[in-house]
């Protein structure tokens, strides 16, 4: 079994076992906290970023990786050391740290990445909140994998494992793991990263290590209580909208742009960002500007 087979039955195992167990606990209880409507939006527009990711982003992704493992590699990496795997990971999960910390600071990569913020739940459904549209920006990042020397394959699996350890993030239910938390992403730091409370904005970008926070500057523990969510929240329960409101607010703002520079600044500046001499009354940070941030 293939990798991207295995998460075929490992997220929605995950997903499902986790809202049948909350169900048999709401029920002793006599209590119904289980977000069900979110569990289905969230499965909803996870199905619609696996299909069009198994359709176009995956091959486009394996195709840039094949290209420059085949024509821009100095040597490739031999496998078989004991080294290479760990390697591999660990340059995924760069790469991942600066692709997400692009999704919190540059708009057009927030207008993508704010669709996994835009729930006010949390929980393992939460992690396959992805915007249909992610692909088309994620594959970039992962070009230094085969500069390093790895095959498009290899990369593809290390990827892989980045994104499988975030689903196991997404819980309410571990707090705190002692000396792990300064090494690895844990729930604790995760959840972080989804509160709309201020001292956690745009913190804890980190996959599989929380080093590269800590090293860069982008850490936070968790203290208060975290409210999960937009900024600005959403509230809208349309797939559609949920995918491209920020992209719709973005033309607008760059058809009411009167200076060039203005227009590629609300298209590639930091979420929020609007001309000096405009009101800043709304203007808050991390993308709460245009609408929305986390």
């Amino acid at each position: 079994m293939d990798i991207n087979s295995f998460s075929w039955i490992f997220v929605p195992t995950m997903i499902f076992g986790e809202a049948i167990i909350r169900k048999i606990t709401d029920l002793k209880s006599d209590k119904t906290h289980y977000p069900w409507k979110d569990l289905a939006i969230n499965f909803s527009i996870g199905l619609g970023d696996r299909i069009v990711t198994n359709l176009f982003w995956t091959g486009i992704m394996f195709f840039a990786m094949k290209m420059v493992a085949e024509h821009a590699q100095f040597a490739a990496i031999d496998m078989n050391n004991w080294w290479a795997w760990p390697l591999a990971i660990l340059l995924s999960d760069f790469a991942f740290y600066w692709y997400h910390r692009a999704g919190h600071e540059v708009r057009l990569f927030w207008a993508v990445h704010n669709v996994h913020h835009s729930s006010t739940f949390y929980n393992f459904s939460t992690s396959v909140r992805l915007s249909w549209l992610e692909g088309l920006l994620r594959w970039p990042f992962w070009v230094i994998l085969p500069l390093a020397g790895f095959s498009a394959e290899v990369t593809m699996v290390a990827y892989m494992v980045v994104r499988l350890y975030q689903v196991l993030l997404h819980n309410e239910y571990i707090t705190k793991l002692g000396f792990l938390e300064y090494i690895l992403s844990t729930p604790s730091h995760h959840r972080v990263h989804h509160g709309r409370n201020e001292q956690y904005l745009d913190k804890n970008y980190g996959g599989i290590t929380i080093l590269w926070d800590r090293m860069f500057g982008t850490f936070a523990e968790e203290e208060e209580k975290v409210e999960y969510g937009l900024v600005k929240q959403l509230e809208s329960h349309n797939l559609l909208w949920i995918n491209t409101h920020e992209f719709v607010k973005i033309a607008k703002d760059v058809k009411g742009s009167t200076k060039f520079q203005h227009a590629l600044s609300y298209i590639f500046g930091k979420p929020g960002w609007a001309p000096a001499a405009a009101s800043r009354d709304d203007k808050l940070p991390n993308g709460t500007a245009p609408q929305t941030a986390c």
